[in-house]
Order: C-alpha cells, then sequence, then structure tokens
C-alpha cells in the first residue's frame, strides 16, 4: 500500500519542482579565447538557469556583431552582476598578461526611441 502512495507523490513533488521559474543569473561569452589573435569579451548580459549553452551561443552570435564569426565561444555564468563584472575585467587583465589583443566590448546602449518628427515653422 505504502509503494502505490509513493509513487503519486513523486510525481506530484516533480511537477511542483518543473513549475517553479529558473532563477535569474547573468552571463558574459568570450570568443576566440584559446589563441586569439583578438579575445572577445562580450558586456555582461541577464538570462536565467534554464538556457543551455549551446542556446546562449547562439543569442550571443546574433546580439552582438563581433561574435557572428567566431567559431570558438565559451560562456560564463553568475549569480550577481557584481561577481560577472569583476570576472570580465579579470579575465581581461589575465589575456593581456599572454599578450593577447583583448576587445571587452562596453555595455550595449540602450535602444533610443525614434525621433519625433520635427515641426515646420
Amino acid at each position: 500500500m505504502k509503494r502505490l502512495l509513493l509513487l503519486p507523490l513523486l510525481l506530484a513533488a516533480a511537477v511542483v519542482l518543473r513549475a517553479q521559474a529558473p532563477n535569474t543569473i547573468y552571463a558574459y561569452a568570450v570568443g576566440d579565447w584559446r589563441n586569439g589573435p583578438v579575445v572577445t569579451i562580450s558586456p555582461l548580459f541577464e538570462t536565467t538557469e534554464a538556457f543551455t549553452t549551446p542556446q546562449l551561443i547562439a543569442r550571443v552570435k546574433k546580439e552582438f556583431a563581433p561574435f557572428a564569426t567566431i567559431s570558438d565561444i565559451d560562456i560564463q555564468r553568475f549569480a550577481t552582476t557584481e561577481e560577472g563584472e569583476l570576472s570580465r575585467t579579470t579575465l581581461a587583465q589575465k589575456y593581456g598578461v599572454r599578450k593577447l589583443e583583448v576587445n571587452l566590448m562596453g555595455k550595449q546602449a540602450d535602444k533610443m526611441p525614434a525621433a519625433a518628427p520635427q515641426q515646420k515653422h
């Protein structure tokens, strides 16, 4: 009898756990990180734990132009923006010590609304 009750309880627990929203995390991409010639580090961006590395790489290739032609990409994930930004700058410095050029991309500018048409006076 106990076994008959255990299975429905386990299934119910699995459904509840699966229904919870994934946590927000932060990530950045590193391109041409093995040998350069120019190591590219993307800005930090918000994501969730639900996204896989291949999904995030596809996103980075779409959102950040320099990554469109880079095939050697890795994704770094962080719980806070502070951890992510510290990691980005530290990594850039480490590549600098190795005498590799680093393109440490700045934050993307917020998309500006289209300018209102000017009125003729």
